[in-house]
């Protein structure tokens, strides 16, 4: 894995623009090969400065796929204009501080108030929904895992996820089930859609199938791009890591609500 990381010195007075304008950018590089995950973190001490990090599988997945294709023409068209100077881009190797150490940004926790209200307006508006509020999560391990998984669900790409079910065993969380509803977070722990599980299984890792790589929506959507990515995060983050035959909660969902810009 590849950690691209890059500075970004925007024009004074054009921060708010600048943000709007990533939200929509954000979206390009979600669905490129080789994309993991994202993040993007305003300066303290020069609000003006922004700190971008994606990791991508390998140094060309960003270097040769995403800046030789035409969706990196429109990441440039959107975001570019914003800088003075042009940043220099940075990339960076395998963290060094192996277990020991902080193995990427957690997602944050959620916004309790924010959820009760999400959820209030949720059966306001959809009828039949239950008084009991569902469990909020976000997908993936990390902030910028969670926001662009999440911006891949409210664009109706991305219609499955998978889970180990060890890590569901190990957290003592109850497996999902066809009709399980979910609220789904973003990496700052506020509400952004509600889902509805419409079906479970769980097979081996080396039996996903192609049709449910394709409908977890990143990437390519290829099976072999499912089963590098998927190996390489619970490698990484799952407390019993990997193997090709360790079990895994595949599910598929539809969207029944979101909200573009939640409030308090």
């Amino acid at each position: 894995m590849i950690t691209e990381s890059v500075v970004l010195p925007v024009k004074q007075g054009f921060e708010r623009a600048f943000e709007r304008a990533f939200r929509s950018a954000e979206r390009i590089i979600a669905r490129q090969q080789g994309y993991l995950s994202h993040s993007l973190r305003r300066g303290v001490e020069e609000p003006s400065t922004y700190l971008l990090t994606v990791e991508w599988e390998t140094l060309e997945d960003h270097e040769v796929g995403f800046r030789g294709s035409a969706d990196y023409q429109e990441w440039r068209a959107l975001l570019h204009p914003f800088y003075a100077p042009v940043p220099s881009v940075l990339h960076y190797g395998d963290d060094l501080a192996g277990d020991g150490g902080a193995r990427g940004e957690t997602a944050s926790d959620a916004d309790r108030e924010a959820v009760a209200a999400f959820w209030a307006r949720c059966r306001e508006q959809v009828p039949g929904l239950p008084e009991a509020e569902p469990e909020a999560w976000c997908f993936g391990w990390t902030a910028g895992m969670a926001d662009g998984l999440l911006e891949l669900v409210l664009a109706g790409v991305k219609t499955g996820t998978a889970s180990s079910l060890q890590d569901y065993e190990d957290e003592g969380e109850t497996v999902p089930e066809a009709g399980s509803l979910s609220i789904v977070l973003d990496g700052r722990g506020q509400p952004r859609a509600l889902i509805e599980a419409v079906r479970v299984e769980v097979v081996p890792f080396d039996q996903v199938t192609a049709e449910h790589a394709a409908s977890e929506g990143e990437g390519d959507r290829t099976l072999a791009y499912w089963r590098t990515v998927h190996e390489d995060v619970w490698r990484r983050y799952s407390a019993r890591g990997f193997s090709a035959n360790m079990p895994v909660v595949c599910e598929r969902f539809r969207l029944v609500r979101t909200e573009a810009d939640p409030r308090p």
